[in-house]
């Protein structure tokens, strides 16, 4: 496994794999939520997910429990996972289900900057001028989407409000994987820790997520969409792509790339296959600004991850 840890581009190859994952299930997340509550949706996926780790686990004999961190170590990983995987993703879903899955992705696009920003503040990471200009480059993307002229597909006011949602997750979410970061490094010899370090950020979304799902109003009226067979499958499914598969990689390219703001912008390249997607399953526009968006944000990606 060394061998393949150590090669070059192991950390970005991992990365770019979270990204397909991660745009599938979004697709299929986005199809949910026309039924479904982004509070249950979050709850069922990191509640499976975290069924499918503990799985993983007993079946590859990975044990539940890892006392290599400190207890700093352990405390920054279960706020990452408060912040990133409990109330960070129940405003991902939320934004979701507002503005559709491709304004979703290029908005997402925002994230390095938010990582950059939190880098420079807690790490003191700085970017060479080749990244830098391809961070400049994916920012850029977003920009041009931010003043595209779309009043007849939606409402000025959800919009606004999805795009509110979707950038406090961002910042959520970027903190808390900035935050993490130092963990990561200690483990980027162990692909095995990775993955713990994974299910552990999980446990704490998990709790959250339900006990917010638990004090909203009607909350037996929400679990009846369920009932639809298809609907547990859609769930399982993009859960399983996406909280599990996606996030384990997602970790694990974090972990074997130096500097956080590299691996958040490869991630970025699931903006093309999210449009792509959201266009052929959901019927959902691309229109010519989009596509200038999505060739920004390629630009970008490539100018970051060529070493």
């Amino acid at each position: 496994m060394n061998p393949i840890i150590n090669s070059t581009y192991f950390g970005e190859f991992a990365a770019l794999a979270a990204a397909i994952c991660w745009s599938i299930a979004v697709i299929i997340f986005k199809s949910a939520s026309q039924l479904l509550s982004p509070l249950l949706i979050t709850a069922l996926k990191n509640s499976i997910a975290l069924i499918s780790f503990i799985m993983f686990f007993l079946l590859f004999d990975i044990p539940i429990w890892y006392d290599g961190f400190s207890n700093t170590d352990y405390i920054k990983i279960i706020i990452s996972g408060i912040l990133g995987m409990g109330i960070g993703d129940i405003l991902f879903i939320c934004a979701l289900s507002q503005i559709g899955a491709n304004r979703i992705a290029i908005i997402n696009c925002f994230e390095p900057a938010m990582i950059y920003c939190f880098s420079i503040l807690i790490l003191g990471t700085i970017l060479n001028t080749q990244q830098l200009l391809g961070f400049i480059i994916v920012i850029i993307s977003l920009l041009i989407i931010s003043y595209e002229n779309d009043i007849k597909d939606i409402d000025p006011h959800i919009k606004k409000r999805g795009i509110i949602f979707q950038l406090a997750a961002i910042f959520l979410s970027s903190l808390g994987i900035v935050l993490i970061k130092p963990v990561l490094s200690k483990t980027a010899d162990s692909i095995t820790i990775q993955l713990w370090v994974t299910a552990f950020r999980l446990f704490p979304g998990f709790i959250v997520a339900w006990i917010i799902f638990l004090f909203q109003k009607n909350k037996l009226a929400h679990l009846k969409p369920l009932k639809k067979s298809n609907m547990i499958i859609k769930i399982i499914i993009s859960s399983g792509l996406g909280t599990f598969i996606a996030l384990s990689f997602w970790i694990i390219g974090y972990a074997n790339i130096e500097k956080p703001p590299v691996a958040s912008i490869i991630g970025q390249t699931s903006v093309i296959f999210i449009i792509i997607l959201s266009f052929v399953f959901l019927k959902e526009k691309i229109s010519k600004i989009r596509i200038v968006s999505i060739l920004c944000a390629l630009c970008g990606v490539i100018l970051i991850t060529l070493k």
